[in-house]
């Protein structure tokens, strides 16, 4: 995987010691990489290529003006229609930044007109909306998060602030609405602010972290992507030696699906930085900091992140201490970027993705290509089949059977799910990844016993059969090598983050419902529909959304007649009180075999019951209800759900919750009725 490439120098200590930040910028389909040092520095431009070095393409001492006053931190943005690099400069009253000419060399400096805050700037981020669009910025002389609107004459007005302090502000989508995702070191929080696109107000933060469970502690950097049909937030945290990864839902909550700690064997301990791209709907991560090196890492559509490689320094790769890190995909690789605080120049390193395959999910049986496939089962039983390549394989929720390939493969379990059974385990090249298994630390917690043809090991409920490709028996030492590589994941069960909603929300505040089927239909009041948002995808075109007022009528404002998907959205009102400690009970009945308390479950019964929607119902769910029941956050948020009335739920089992929300409808004018099932996630119902 990491290959040292070299470390690359100007020759200048000015520009090569004290570097704080990187950028990446395209220019006529040409990667720039910019670094900025300190006091008495500079910024250098490189120009990245395929298969070598960077070469240095320009450089720019700081100017006497701000020389002594500038911060190691650059902000690509860009100001009507002209690149910038904006800079951090302590006395400043507004945005310092370099233009950046079309062909990527560093032009002149410039300063717009005064700021509220000032021009001593902790962190700042684009946000595409009306006119020019807005930018966010956090004040570090105000401790406020602003918002400004970009003139077309490259002026800036103040819109309004937030009470808040950032180290990093990013933007990020979901469900139609906009959030600016701000980095907190005081609270060790992350707060998702919701951004109006038209006027560019902030509203409604919500906030997952510290506060609320989450072992953070000195946030230093986060990135954000949008993956898999969801919207994601990667936390780095010095303090606590952590990676996070949060979901940010549509209802503008920031769920926490995966927590990562240090070990021996990552180099991620006290992380300064991490940076991350999305190349063929694969997702990596890389991270590093006080440890002496780099870690390397891919997101999974559940929101894991799998350990791939750490990377140790040596006396020849200058990667002590490492500060910041940039990381872009050019030719076949990814070339990765780090600076030091204590070596100069740059450390580059690649990764070959000349063989990278798909990302492919499913029940039954999924088959790889040729290529470095990640293969995921879903719920119920799957058989997954890699082919050639180096794959990533993921046990579904049922019984799974895994088969590699040839080439190094990782087989990463999942808890809670059926026998798993590897069939062509090669020790010393294919990896166990064993992560989602609560509390595992060390092998000497697994009970592996040696057969003729393998091993088989079990922890707590659940049970490996390896079958080794040679045919021969494998031992602890075969298998993994002495000991687990990779970090300890922690269990995030129960924590959840709290506020919610945006500027231009996806779903309206909670409100009473009605269990059972009903009759959806256009002007008409329905209490099922109260505040709910009713989205409408005509084939071929794009989504059209109406909210529903109090009373659940609404209108969606179309003409002529056209067929397409129908989809209601709608939140859970604590204040309604239809979720009880009894619904808990009932889950976890189900989880454990039994009946509920009036008898069988129905499948809709089975779907309320999964309210992590994971596919199988466990003690999980039962304490997800629970928390929902006595009004705390748990990983998953009670909310409605609407499906076709007529739609076939014969083939769902407690292990097997699989279906779809909405129905197929034609509008005429904007005018439909159709029969639905409204039910609420987590409250258990007698059908």
């Amino acid at each position: 995987m990491f290959q040292f490439v070299g470390i690359t120098t100007t020759g200048s200590a000015g520009f090569d010691t004290g570097i704080g930040d990187l950028a990446l910028k395209t220019f006529n389909g040409q990667t720039y990489l910019y670094a900025a040092s300190g006091v008495n520095g500079g910024i250098t431009a490189w120009r990245l290529q395929s298969g070598g070095s960077p070469v240095l393409y320009d450089d720019q001492a700081y100017a006497s003006s701000i020389t002594s006053q500038v911060a190691r931190r650059i902000m690509p943005v860009t100001i009507a229609g002209t690149e910038h690099l904006a800079l951090d400069v302590d006395t400043a009253t507004g945005l310092v930044s370099y233009t950046l000419n079309s062909g990527g060399d560093i032009g002149s400096l410039r300063e717009t007109v005064t700021l509220s805050g000032g021009g001593d700037i902790d962190a700042m981020t684009q946000v595409a909306g009306a006119g020019n669009g807005f930018l966010a910025i956090a004040h570090d002389e105000t401790d406020r998060i602003a918002t400004y609107r970009i003139e077309s004459d490259g002026t800036l007005t103040l819109i309004g602030s937030e009470a808040g302090q950032a180290v990093a502000l990013k933007t990020l989508e979901t469900g139609g609405s906009t959030y600016v995702v701000a980095a907190d070191p005081v609270s060790h929080n992350v707060v998702a602010y919701g951004i109006d696109t038209n006027s560019g107000t902030l509203s409604s933060p919500s906030t997952s972290g510290a506060e609320y469970g989450l072992g953070l502690a000195d946030i230093t950097a986060i990135e954000v992507v949008q993956a898999y049909g969801e919207s994601w937030v990667i936390v780095a945290a010095s303090g606590s030696n952590s990676l996070s990864v949060m979901r940010l839902g549509l209802d503008g909550r920031l769920v926490p699906t995966d927590h990562l700690l240090d070990t021996l064997s990552t180099r991620f301990e006290k992380v300064q930085d991490l940076a991350l791209i999305e190349v063929q709907d694969r997702v990596f991560v890389v991270a590093g900091g006080g440890d002496d090196g780099l870690s390397l890492f891919t997101l999974t559509p559940h929101g894991k992140l799998i350990h791939l490689e750490s990377f140790a320094d040596t006396t020849l790769t200058g990667l002590q201490n490492v500060e910041a890190i940039a990381m872009a995909y050019v030719g076949t690789d990814l070339q990765i970027f780090a600076s030091s605080q204590e070596d100069a120049g740059l450390t580059q390193m690649s990764v070959s993705l000349a063989s990278l395959g798909y990302v492919l999910q499913g029940t039954g049986t999924v088959t790889g290509s040729s290529s470095d496939d990640m293969l995921m089962g879903l719920t119920g039983d799957a058989t997954l089949s890699g082919g050639a390549g180096s794959d990533i394989l993921i046990a579904a929720t049922g019984t799974t059977t895994m088969s590699g390939g040839s080439q190094a493969d990782i087989f990463v379990m999942r808890d809670g799910s059926g026998t798993t059974t590897i069939t062509d385990f090669e020790a010393g090249i294919d990896r166990l990844d064993l992560f989602d298994y609560p509390m595992l630390r060390n092998v000497g917690q697994l009970s592996i016993t040696s057969t003729g043809q393998g091993a088989q090991i079990t922890y707590r409920d659940n049970t490996i059969v390896i079958n080794s490709a040679s045919g021969t028996s494998l031992e602890a030492s075969t298998i993994f090598g002495g000991e687990f590589t990779g970090p300890d994941h922690v269990p995030i069960i129960g924590i959840g983050g709290g506020g919610g909603g945006g500027g231009t929300p996806a779903i309206s505040i909670g409100s009473p419902g009605v269990v059972g089927q009903i009759t959806v239909a256009t002007g008409t009041a329905n209490t099922a529909l109260s505040d709910a948002e009713v989205r409408f995808t005509p084939s071929g075109g794009s989504m059209v959304t109406a909210q529903a007022d109090a009373n659940g009528s609404f209108d969606l404002g179309l003409s002529g007649s056209s067929t397409g998907t129908l989809d209601i959205v709608k939140s859970y009102s604590t204040a309604s009180a239809e979720i009880t400690a009894l619904d808990a009970l009932q889950v976890l009945r189900i989880a454990v075999g039994l009946d509920p308390t009036w008898g069988p479950a129905s499948a809709l019964n089975l779907i309320a019951a999964d309210i992590t929607r994971d596919g199988t119902i466990n003690a999980l769910d039962a304490l997800d209800v629970l928390r929902a029941a006595v009004g705390l956050e748990g990983t998953s948020a009670p909310e409605w759900l609407f499906l076709d009335a007529n739609a076939d739920l014969s083939g769902i089992t407690p292990t097997s919750v699989n279906y779809n929300t909405g129905t197929t409808v034609t509008a005429t004018d904007g005018g439909f009725s159709t029969d639905m099932h409204s039910l609420l996630l987590g409250n258990m119902e007698a059908y």
